[in-house]
């Protein structure tokens, strides 16, 4: 159990901002702390986040990460630490007010009030806690990365020539050839298994494979027609361990163990994913990655997925 440390004579604290300020002071102010620590971050055994919150918490660091910002002041943002006054007010204050009134001082005066800011300096200085104590391997959020070179999800679409996706339909943009590219396709390879014979709306610079392929033209197909919308983008998805995305370096190659490869409409709401034929590894130079918590619908929202079959892990 905690308890106190012996204060000075009374004569001592005749001016206790002088006293907490000299070195005896911080002593005693020490011990005070190591005595009843503070944990701006710790969790409950029975905490349980949803994956809504989980979401956009990985929004926040995967925007973090590509910004240039502090991964854990932005998760700060998302999940604010207890505050020093909960602590305080619970289990310091009522041992001191009791040692205070044995030791006949005032109980809300000066020497209180310089007792609570010294813990509070020491206590803060002794926290080694962090935001990312909270998260554990088995929180998982629904992660993305989208094959596009383009920052903006409304400029990343692909667009069918008909009120339906279809293979044979699809027009010949940048933005399809950047995400076949990435797939593992050409386009004159795209062209000749799918019969597309639309021309291009502009000419397209020569492009090559940026992979092997990560799924068969069949399952390709799969994905388009049944992108259930005209414009889509083309994605991988898993749901990760929270605890590896804040590890990750955005700026290094990073190799999903295990992905489905997917067509997203973001702004209407559709989905549909095959599982890719391996580990597939992403450059910086291949997309962008974007949380469910980017998504007005994320893919969970869109299909009720049962999230434990695309549990997956991820590494630099």
């Amino acid at each position: 159990m905690s308890s106190v440390p012996a204060l000075p004579a009374p004569s001592a604290l005749a001016d206790p901002n002088a006293f907490f300020s000299s070195d005896a002071g911080e002593r005693w102010l020490g011990l005070l702390a190591d005595e009843f620590p503070h944990s701006r971050y710790w969790r409950d055994r029975s905490d349980c986040w949803s994956l809504k919150s989980l979401n956009a918490l990985a929004a926040r660091i995967i925007d973090a990460r590509y910004e240039g910002h502090d991964v854990e002041e932005a998760m700060e943002a998302e999940f604010r630490p207890v505050d020093f006054w909960a602590t305080w007010h619970h289990e310091v204050a009522p041992e001191i007010r009791s040692l205070l009134r044995e030791t006949g001082i005032a109980d809300d005066g000066e020497t209180f009030d310089a007792i609570r800011d010294g813990w509070e300096d020491h206590a803060a200085a002794r926290d080694e806690s962090s935001v990312s104590d909270l998260f554990a391997s088995y929180d998982y959020c629904e992660l993305l990365f989208r094959f596009t070179n383009e920052r903006w999800l409304d400029d990343s679409l692909v667009f069918s020539h008909r009120p339906w996706p279809d293979a044979a339909e699809l027009c010949m943009t940048p933005n399809l050839q950047f995400a076949l590219a990435n797939l593992g396709y050409t386009v004159s390879e795209f062209r000749k298994a799918s019969a597309n014979r639309r021309p291009s709306g502009q000419p397209l610079p020569r492009s090559r494979r940026r992979r092997a392929p990560i799924l068969t033209y069949e399952q390709l197909a799969e994905i388009i027609d049944n992108a259930c919308s005209t414009s889509f983008l083309f994605c991988l998805y898993a749901v990760v361990p929270i605890p590896q995305l804040i590890a990750l370096d955005l700026t290094r190659p990073v190799t999903f163990e295990k992905c489905w490869v997917a067509t997203l409409d973001p702004l209407n709401g559709t989905y549909f994913d095959v599982a890719a034929n391996g580990p597939v590894t992403v450059s910086p130079g291949d997309g962008r990655f974007l949380s469910g918590g980017d998504l007005r619908w994320s893919p969970e929202n869109i299909c009720c997925l049962h999230t434990p079959h695309y549990h997956a892990r991820l590494r630099n």
